[in-house]
């Protein structure tokens, strides 16, 4: 791992830019049940690094392994 994040793109070896905690969400379009059928949903943050060179995308499971990496 090396840049200030921590982070390292695995094609270019350059450091990885954050771009923050993104939250993520598996489930159905609850219509007429609105915000009470979002606590059936199972959500996820990640927090997303971007290689400023070839665009990859990593996520990491946000409260996991943040003392490895700098935001």
């Amino acid at each position: 791992m090396n840049g200030e994040t921590g982070v390292t793109c695995g094609r270019c070896d350059v450091g990885m830019e954050y771009k923050g905690t993104k939250r993520f969400h598996e489930g159905t379009n609850w219509g007429w049940l609105g915000e009470v059928g979002e606590f059936f949903v199972k959500k996820e943050h990640f927090d997303v690094y971007v290689c400023p060179r070839c665009g990859v995308v990593d996520f990491f499971v946000d409260g996991i392994g943040e003392e490895l990496r700098q935001h």
